[in-house]
């Protein structure tokens, strides 16, 4: 079976959660996954010395391009340039609409950071980021594995964690997992070991 995911943020949260789905395709499940993304990520902005298996101060960008690769050899990801202002529907049956595009898909990761949230259709979730220390900063209301509303989920630092890269990157990842665990209806999780890629 083939399972449409929308990941709304193309940083290091979003690309998480879409390198989880994509290393989840097997035999029976497969993924088409689009990433919409503004281009506007605070990551691009910073060098990384405090991240696991990183080399000692990385740019951002080069996570990103990198983590991008990593997704490409194991998923052809479509990725689109923009903005999303408002989503309908429910799981199974969403609707994004931007400027010049409607998506529509079965399930959707909002990784959209802690900046701003302007997307209308999903109520009142927008609330004070709590563990970051700048002002304005918000997460979003979410209940049980980061779920927004059934087939919705939230990931990184709009998920309310810690404004760290590995925060942002495990709480993508459970994003995933929690996408994973509705679509399999048990909890799923996805393991390699050194020969099961070969």
């Amino acid at each position: 079976m083939k399972k449409s995911v929308a990941i709304v943020g193309g940083s290091i949260a979003g690309l998480s959660a879409a390198l989880v789905l994509a290393s989840a395709k097997n035999a029976e499940l497969d993924f088409e996954i689009t990433i919409i993304d503004d281009d506007k990520a605070d990551l691009k902005a910073v060098a990384i010395y405090n991240v696991p298996l990183f080399p000692k101060g990385i740019q951002g960008k080069e996570i990103i391009e990198h983590t991008k690769k990593q997704i490409d050899d194991l998923l052809k990801v479509k990725y689109v340039s923009g903005t999303i202002s408002e989503i309908s529907g429910s799981k199974g049956d969403f609707s994004l609409k931007g400027a010049s595009q409607e998506i529509k898909v079965e399930y959707i990761i909002l990784a959209t950071g802690a900046s701003r949230f302007e997307i209308s259709g999903l109520g009142d979730i927008v609330k004070p980021h709590e563990l970051m220390n700048k002002p304005g900063k918000i997460r979003l209301a979410y209940s049980g594995r980061q779920e927004v509303k059934p087939g919705i989920y939230v990931g990184g630092l709009a998920s309310g964690v810690t404004t760290m890269v590995t925060c942002a990157m495990g709480s993508g990842a459970e994003a995933a997992c929690a996408v994973l665990s509705d679509i399999k209806c048990a909890v799923s999780i996805v393991h390699d070991t050194p020969t099961s890629r070969a």
